[in-house]
C-alpha cells in the first residue's frame, strides 16, 4: 500500500470533522463552532442551560455578525480595549456567588464545556464594546429635566412599594444615567442597521436548518 493510499484512509477514518462556515461578512466568516461557542458563554454568564436550537444559532450569528462590525470600526478609530482586571473582578464574582469554591467553578466551567480563558476572552469582549458605546454614542446623547422628570412619573413614582416613593431629587442621576445608557443603545442599534445595510452578508442556510434555495 502506497504512502499516498495510507494518507487518504488516515483522512478518512479521521473522527474530526471539519467545521464549516456558516456566515460570510465581507471577506470576514463566522463558523459554526464559534456560534456554539457564543451560545456556551452566553447560557453560562446567565445561568441558563445552553439552547442549541436553529433559532438561537441565528441569534448568536446576528450577535456575532455585530461584533466584527463593532471590531472593525474600533480598530479603524482606535478605540481603547479593556484590560484583563476588568474580566477577571467578574469572574471572581461569579466565583463568590455561584460556587463553594474554585474546584467547584471549575467543574461547572467543565460540566459547560468551556474554559476559564474562553470565558474570560469574552467577558473582556464584552466590557469592551460597553467602553465603545459610552465613547462612541454616549457623548452625543442629550438628556434634560423634562426627560428626567418624565421617567420619574412614568416610571418611578408607579414602581414605589412599600408607602415609600423617593423623591426626584433622590433618583435623579440614576435616571439621567439609565435614560443616557438606553439612547447610547438605541444609537448602537441604529449604527449598526445601517453598515449591515451597507455590507454583504451571507448566510449558510443550511447550519440554521434551512434549505438552501435549488
Amino acid at each position: 500500500m502506497g504512502p499516498v493510499l495510507l494518507l487518504f484512509l488516515g483522512l478518512v477514518a479521521s473522527p474530526e470533522v471539519l467545521d464549516r462556515v456558516a456566515v460570510s461578512i465581507g471577506t470576514q466568516v463566522i463558523t459554526e463552532s464559534q456560534i456554539i461557542e457564543e451560545i456556551k458563554l452566553n447560557s453560562f454568564i446567565a445561568n441558563e442551560p445552553p439552547n442549541f436550537s436553529n433559532a438561537s444559532k441565528r441569534a448568536a450569528a446576528d450577535l456575532l455578525i455585530d461584533q466584527k462590525l463593532v471590531r472593525k470600526e474600533m480598530e479603524m478609530g482606535h478605540y481603547p480595549a479593556a484590560v484583563p482586571a476588568e474580566a477577571a473582578a467578574i469572574v471572581a464574582n461569579l466565583l463568590k456567588t455561584r460556587a463553594k469554591d474554585k474546584a467547584d467553578f471549575d467543574n461547572q466551567l467543565k460540566a459547560a464545556n468551556i474554559t476559564l480563558a474562553e470565558l474570560e476572552d469574552h467577558l473582556l469582549w464584552g466590557l469592551t464594546l460597553s467602553h465603545f458605546i459610552d465613547l462612541r454614542f454616549r457623548p452625543a446623547v442629550q438628556v434634560n429635566n423634562r426627560d428626567i422628570t418624565k421617567y420619574y412619573q412614568e416610571k418611578i413614582v408607579p414602581a414605589a412599594t412599600g408607602g415609600h416613593t423617593p423623591t426626584l431629587d433622590d433618583v435623579r442621576a440614576r435616571i439621567e444615567d439609565t435614560l443616557r445608557a438606553e439612547r447610547s443603545d438605541a444609537e448602537l442599534e441604529a449604527w449598526l442597521k445601517d453598515t449591515r445595510s451597507r455590507t454583504q452578508i451571507q448566510y449558510q442556510k443550511e447550519v440554521f436548518g434551512e434549505q438552501p434555495p435549488k
